[in-house]
């Protein structure tokens, strides 16, 4: 009971007003005292609250609020380890927060590469194209299709490839191809390969 009764009268809040003097003569004038720890007391002014310890105020004071030398350093050590415990923490919780940013922009990276990697460049969408244009103008379709020679009624450019690397035939009016015509287009014969061409552009060669 009778330490219960010093933890009532050391910790409980003081609200009356009164002064406060120092060692080394600063003043605390009409202050409330708003909570006594181990250590010093803490007190409320005009200003803000301050905390003055008690190694800094005279003896009558530190008697008044029962200061213990032994409890005062303990107090302290423990409230150092705690700051220090919170320091640790929160630089933890930074450490934790740059690494998971760093990790993000590493995923993010390799994630942009790979569809970089998987996007065609500009010459390969040429080939590409050019290698699907080649499979339109290319005849597969001649047999049992009779031939003829036929004339070059007009110029006429044959798709090769598009792109960066395209390629074409640049055919002339007047000059003779073997071929045949398949309706809705014709085929010509351009080195043992054939190719597409408008039926308009040809007619029959005459000897």
């Amino acid at each position: 009971m009778k330490a219960l009764t010093l933890f009532i009268v050391c910790f409980a809040s003081v609200i009356l007003a009164e002064d406060f003097k120092t060692i080394d003569g600063q003043e605390y004038k009409n202050v409330a005292v708003s909570r006594v720890e181990p250590d010093g007391i803490v007190l409320i002014t005009s200003s803000g609250i301050s905390k003055v310890y008690f190694t800094e105020l005279p003896k009558e004071v530190r008697d008044r609020f029962h200061y213990d030398a032994t409890q005062a350093t303990a107090y302290a050590a423990d409230q150092n380890a705690q700051l220090e415990s919170l320091r640790k923490q929160r630089e933890e919780a930074r450490r934790k927060e740059a690494d998971e940013i760093e990790k993000q922009a590493r995923i993010q990276g390799q994630k942009q590469a790979n569809i970089e990697q998987q996007q065609p460049t500009e010459e390969e969408r040429g080939a590409e194209q050019g290698r699907r244009l080649s499979e339109l103008t290319t005849s597969r379709s001649k047999e049992g299709i009779p031939e003829h020679t036929y004339e070059l009624l007009q110029d006429h450019t044959i798709q090769i490839r598009v792109g960066v690397n395209g390629a074409s035939i640049r055919l002339r009016r007047g000059e003779r191809y073997r071929g045949r015509i398949l309706g809705d287009h014709a085929e010509i014969d351009i080195n043992g390969i054939s190719y597409w061409v408008p039926s308009s552009t040809l007619a029959l060669a005459r000897d």
